[in-house]
């Protein structure tokens, strides 16, 4: 029986985290503002999506860059959060991550 990656969502440290070398993508500062306000009133609503490294024991982001950008630049949020971000973790090949991340 398949099982949606979003039912297994964990809070992971932001330490074990590092983005991805494939996704250009940037927001303006005034969305990043917009983000962080939500994050700061409603705290993370959706994880994270990344892909767990074994041989390195990190998770590599393939959607959620900018929530994870909202954490390291804002020490209000990473203390509230503990430090930590909620992580649904995908194993996928890099091909169809780059899709998952375009997609």
């Amino acid at each position: 029986m398949y099982r949606s990656p979003v039912y297994g969502v964990r809070p992971v440290p932001i330490g074990k985290i590092r983005p991805n070398e494939y996704n250009p993508n940037s927001v303006a500062p005034p969305e990043m503002r917009l983000l962080y306000d939500s994050i700061k009133c409603d705290g993370y609503t959706m994880p994270i999506v990344c892909f767990y490294d074994a041989e390195a024991d990190m998770y590599d982001i393939v959607d959620g860059f900018h929530r994870y950008r909202i954490m390291l630049d804002n020490k209000d949020i990473y203390d509230r959060e503990g430090g930590c971000i909620p992580v649904s973790v995908v194993d996928k090949p890099i091909d169809e991550r780059m899709a998952s991340t375009i997609r």
